[in-house]
């Protein structure tokens, strides 16, 4: 397989680039980030198989010309909402099926556009493969039990889905970007999530840190610079990620927990690795790669990977599905 990786050089992208390079079946990595010199010291540490490229993902030109005889793309640019739309309907045009991390859902109208770019060209994407969305999904679909009949997905009027982090073991700094953008208040924990700040986000999902001095200074931060607007959520942002400081909590405490509730039930993960997000974002670039392309258009993500895959993603991990 031919595989491209955009934001090669990120927190999240490095991580994805470590896993696919040690891929028997993956036999060319292209690391492809704006900062050129980042992916080419990646692409010497990693492997042979491995080559670089600098690229602008938001000039169609320029990203369009690197997806030349690509079996799939991985995308782990963000933040989603300022790139998404536009790498995947470049990969679209070029007919390059594409996985994207996400850190957001694309909306709607944006969703239809997409979907029918991909359908047009007859190759398959898939949109948010980490942990929200891509585990949300997965949990919802297949581990919510009888409820979730009736949740078509997490984002369905009853269901609420969540991510609990840990600010010095999840994320990079686009991550914590997005999430103090969006902040649009406090809300209380749904059934089966951590105790700790839990705060509400544009799409209805929800957001949290657990209890501890991690808590207490995204409260603060949050809630002082959160209300002076963008600038004060960039600064926000800017903050949280120099005073993350040193990796805390030991192995007993997850990195993150993603979940689903729909009243009293409830389906979680417990990521204790910090991996999850990432093995998973691997394995959708790969299906998407070696599957016969009879399916086309935006996929959800539970119809790539079933429950026996999901769990043993999770095992592979070392991560915890909880179910009550």
């Amino acid at each position: 397989m031919k595989i491209a990786l955009l934001g090669a050089a990120g927190v999240l992208g490095r991580a994805a680039a470590q896993e696919l390079s040690r891929r028997p079946d993956v036999s060319e990595l292209i690391l492809v980030d704006y900062v050129i010199r980042d992916a080419k010291r990646l692409a010497k540490a990693l492997s042979p198989k491995c080559r670089w490229a600098m690229a602008d993902v938001g000039k169609t030109l320029e990203l369009s010309r690197l997806l030349e005889g690509i079996d799939a793309v991985g995308n782990a640019v963000g933040p989603c909402e300022e790139y998404e739309k536009a790498v995947l309907l470049t990969c679209a045009g070029k007919g390059a099926p594409a996985a994207s991390l996400g850190d957001g859902t694309l909306p709607d109208a944006e969703r239809r556009g997409v979907d029918a770019a991909f359908r047009d060209a007859g190759v398959a994407a898939v949109s948010g493969c980490g942990m929200m969305p891509g585990w949300t999904e997965l949990l919802a679909a297949h581990f919510l039990g009888p409820v979730a009949a009736h949740v078509r997905s997490p984002s369905s009027p009853g269901a609420t889905r969540y991510l609990f982090f840990t600010p010095e073991r999840f994320g990079g700094y686009a991550f914590l970007r997005g999430v103090s953008k969006g902040i649009t208040g406090q809300a209380l924990s749904p059934s089966g999530a951590p105790e700790g700040v839990c705060l509400s986000l544009p799409d209805g999902s929800l957001v949290g840190v657990p209890e501890g001095k991690a808590a207490r200074r995204f409260r603060r931060i949050t809630g002082t610079f959160g209300r002076l607007g963008p600038v004060g959520a960039e600064f926000s942002a800017a903050l949280l990620h120099w005073l993350r400081g040193p990796p805390s909590g030991g192995p007993d405490a997850p990195a993150a927990v993603a979940g689903v509730a729909a009243g009293a039930r409830f389906a979680r993960v417990e990521d204790y690795s910090g991996r999850l997000a990432i093995l998973t974002f691997v394995e959708t670039i790969l299906l998407l790669a070696s599957r016969e392309r009879k399916r086309s258009g935006l996929l959800p993500l539970p119809g790539l990977i079933g429950r026996e895959e999901a769990e043993a993603l999770a095992a592979a991990a070392g991560a915890r599905i909880v179910t009550g």
